[in-house]
Formats: structure tokens, sequence, C-alpha cells
């Protein structure tokens, strides 16, 4: 399954006035990240994905996602959402002082059983594992 959401950065943000947008979404595992940012960002938009108060992308805390017409795919790992609240979070801010700019995050998610079959992890008579 996958899940789309636009994130709308109003101009005229700083650091220490975030966009915070929860991303729900069901239990499962994440098998694909894609982050979008549409041309014209001219590099003065910041953010990164958070579980709780955990940043998860980009991998280094004190890293964040910036860019102008660039698109990121991360597919390399599985991350796991099986205790709620089945949500990420957005956190994000926008530097521009004309323009609102807005992000683009769509996330692959299967199922606990999906990634077990596809390992080939079943006992009949458990069911899966």
């Amino acid at each position: 399954m996958v899940f789309t959401f636009a994130v709308e950065l109003p101009k005229g943000g700083t650091k220490e006035n975030q966009v915070e947008q929860e991303l729900e979404l069901d239990k499962g595992l994440i098998k694909k990240v894609i982050v979008q940012i549409p041309a014209g960002h001219a590099g003065l938009t910041h953010f990164a994905l958070y579980r709780g108060d955990s940043q998860v992308w980009p991998k280094n805390a004190d890293g964040k996602f910036t860019g102008d017409n660039l698109t990121l795919t991360f597919d390399d790992e599985w991350y796991p959402i099986l205790q709620p609240p089945y949500s990420l979070f957005f956190r994000g801010w926008n530097e521009d002082d004309t323009y609102d700019h807005t992000v683009y995050i769509y996330i692959q998610l299967i199922t606990r059983e999906q990634f077990l079959t596809s390992r080939g992890v079943y006992w009949p008579e458990e069911g899966y594992m």
C-alpha cells in the first residue's frame, strides 16, 4: 500500500518556527520512501521525517533535506511501524520570503505478513511469525 502526503511550508519560516504534520500510516513495515522537492524551492526549504522525537530520514540528526527539482528514493532498509501511533512526523520550514512551497512524500508500506512471506517465514500451526 502507498501513502501520499503534500506538506505546505509557508513563506518566512525559521528553524525555530517549524511546520509539523503527522503522516498517518497503518501498522506494517516501511519498504520505500520517496521525497519530492519541486522546482522553485531554490534550497530554501528544510525538513526531516521523525518517529516521535527521533529523526529517521535523513539519518544524521543535524541533517535536513533541501534542494530544488529533486526526487530522493530510499528503499535500502525496512523501517518498522508496529506500535501505535502508526505515524511519522514531518518537521520543516521554508526560508523563502516570497513564496510558499509544497513538499511531496510517498511511503510504501507492507504488512508484517507480506514481509515474512517474502522471506519464506511461515509455520502452518502458528501462521505468520
